[in-house]
């Protein structure tokens, strides 16, 4: 049976994270997506107890960062500028050398493709057409993609190789109270965490 695309608009989707830097320790952990709408939550768990929660709106144009810093937590406001800024790199991407049912990830059979950058570099993709994230913002290597990333594998700017593979993909509601900053967190700027860090 042939299923017709449809955008991710709420749900939860679950990776496992594999982070390995030269010379180090692999770090293992968990990613996890919360979308409702045109609001998304994405949370980072490592092993090594790093803990990075990221609130989007993109109604509102907002975005939050939940961190603890000094047994004191903070919901540091980011600029969406400047996120939409970062993806522009990957903006506009093409897939080649397509292959169809690559692999089982998630209970999804998944396609596999050689995503291609503008400036060249490309990135080995595992991806399911059912579904396509609703808002632009949602993968940062993924603008306006036409599919749900199910595996893909990076390496930053300090050399750090990040491997994410879908472990649970699920359609199903999520409440509200998910995207609120906790009362326990003081709200501050992006500057003032900044100088806090210093």
């Amino acid at each position: 049976m042939a299923y017709g695309q449809k955008p991710f608009t709420e749900g939860t989707i679950v990776y496992k994270v594999k982070l390995s830097t030269p010379g180090q320790k692999d770090i293992v952990g968990s990613y996890i997506f919360e979308i409702k709408g045109a609001q998304v939550k994405k949370e980072l768990k490592l092993s090594n107890g790093y803990q990075d929660i990221v609130l989007i709106n993109c109604t509102t144009n907002t975005m939050y960062s939940l961190q603890t810093s000094n047994g004191r937590k903070y919901a540091i406001q980011l600029r969406m500028d400047d996120a939409v800024k970062k993806q522009e790199a990957f903006d506009h991407f093409n897939v080649k050398n397509e292959l169809l049912n690559a692999r089982n990830i998630a209970g999804f059979a998944s396609c596999k493709g050689d995503v291609i950058y503008k400036d060249g570099t490309s990135a080995e993709t595992y991806y399911t057409k059912e579904w396509y994230p609703s808002q632009s913002i949602t993968f940062e290597r993924y603008p306006n993609a036409k599919f749900l990333p199910l595996y893909f594998f990076y390496t930053d700017e300090q050399g750090v190789s990040m491997e994410f593979e879908a472990k649970k993909i699920e359609a199903t509601p999520v409440p509200d109270a998910v995207f609120r900053i906790p009362g326990d967190y003081k709200m501050i700027s992006y500057a003032e965490y900044k100088q806090m860090s210093k």
